[in-house]
């Protein structure tokens, strides 16, 4: 059996004496690994490390990048770890050794900590806070809003960027675009304020509708490729489900499986509901450009990561040379049987058929549905699979 490696992992560092940073790590984790309460809707389970205690009198901080095939290093810079020759030497050592596949985020709490390191963090963007020093710790609540948009807008770039020869030294990383699906009978307005925000406030891109086409080009076509490339966001209206178009998007996602969430603005209700969209977290709206802005770039890490996460999986137990099996990153339903199918024509020696998804498992409810179509194919987990695995 092949060692596994895990997708991303993150490493927080923070100097002992800074009193708040192991409260910052902490929402960290909850918004990377932890369960959150709920206020991500994604889940993922990316492994997050810190690093601040002493080891036999030695700063304990080394950092084992080849477990990872990519790591994010989080470095909470305050006054006492400038202040603190071990730690200079320490960050600097740790960023010599620095890999590309791995990258800085650095995180300003001191008006000096753009200069703790001037080779390698100096060059470096931080993401800056209120916090100018460790006496002052009124600020934390917004201090943390910015932290967790910026790493989530960060890192969903870092992970969802597919080019596997990609320069993370030279060249930046691609940012995330949002296809904003919206009935334009009674969603415009809000679809309109909400590309606002996003132009303004973000460094998101966002692709609105028929004039962000260039001219001469086919529609369907542009369509399909900017969704391709696309976190989806629908606005879901009263009228939503009643256009054409809007159908046709939703199940262009799907079948790219595309990031989507669909933000809930319903008034009097819909006459149908569409079928198809569903199996995705939604949110609803309340003027809340903030928790749905997090909840999309949750989306678009959960999707990332679980689909790299299952795709080692896969490869670690060598599931391919016995099994036939496709991976979803994300909990199947009646829909993937469009995978399932293709898979089949695609491969003629078809072995006993599994279907891999994230943790949790779904219900068996959902299950028995899924083998009514077909019941010599297993759905499962990671956790279910070495039970199943020795079924099969």
């Amino acid at each position: 059996m092949k060692k596994f490696k895990s997708p991303l992992s993150i490493y927080v560092f923070w100097h002992p004496k800074f009193k708040e940073g192991k409260k910052y790590a902490n929402t960290i984790y909850d918004t990377f690994s932890g369960d959150n309460e709920h206020a991500t809707h994604a889940k993922y389970n990316i492994p997050v490390n810190y690093r601040t205690s002493k080891y036999n009198d030695d700063i304990f901080i080394g950092v084992p990048y080849s477990e990872s095939k990519k790591n994010a290093l989080v470095i909470l810079v305050d006054q006492n770890m400038f202040d603190d020759p071990e730690w200079v030497i320490a960050i600097n050592d740790l960023l010599k050794k620095k890999p590309a596949s791995a990258r800085i985020f650095p995180i300003s709490f001191s008006d000096y900590a753009f200069d703790l390191n001037p080779e390698f963090l100096s060059p470096v963007q931080f993401i800056k806070t209120e916090q100018k020093s460790p006496n002052v710790g009124n600020d934390f609540i917004y201090n943390n809003r910015i932290i967790k948009y910026r790493l989530l807008e960060s890192i969903s770039k870092f992970i969802f960027n597919k080019k596997e020869d990609y320069d993370t030294e030279k060249d930046s990383d691609p940012p995330i675009k949002l296809f904003i699906s919206h009935a334009k009978k009674d969603g415009l307005t809000l679809a309109k304020e909400f590309k606002s925000h996003i132009d303004s406030e973000t460094k998101l891109k966002t692709f609105f509708d028929a004039n962000d086409i260039a001219d001469g080009h086919q529609f369907e076509k542009e369509i399909k490729t900017h969704i391709n490339s696309s976190a989806f966001v629908i606005f879901n209206t009263d009228e939503y489900a009643n256009r054409e178009w809007c159908r046709k998007e939703v199940i262009i996602a799907k079948r790219y499986r595309c990031p989507i969430v669909a933000v809930l603005n319903l008034s009097k209700g819909e006459k149908r509901s569409f079928p198809y969209s569903g199996n995705f977290p939604t949110i609803t709206w309340d003027n809340n450009f903030d928790e749905i802005i997090n909840l999309i770039l949750a989306q678009v890490i959960s999707d990332k990561y679980n689909e790299l996460y299952l795709n080692n999986i896969v490869d670690m137990y060598g599931l391919e040379k016995k099994y036939s099996c496709i991976t979803l990153p994300k909990a199947p339903e009646l829909f993937n049987y469009i995978d399932i199918e293709n898979f089949k024509k695609e491969n003629k020696n078809i072995k006993p058929f599994i279907v891999l998804y994230p943790d949790p498992p779904i219900g068996l409810e959902e299950i028995n549905l899924l083998n009514d179509i077909d019941n010599n194919i297993k759905f499962i987990t990671p956790l279910m699979l070495p039970t199943y695995i020795h079924e099969l």
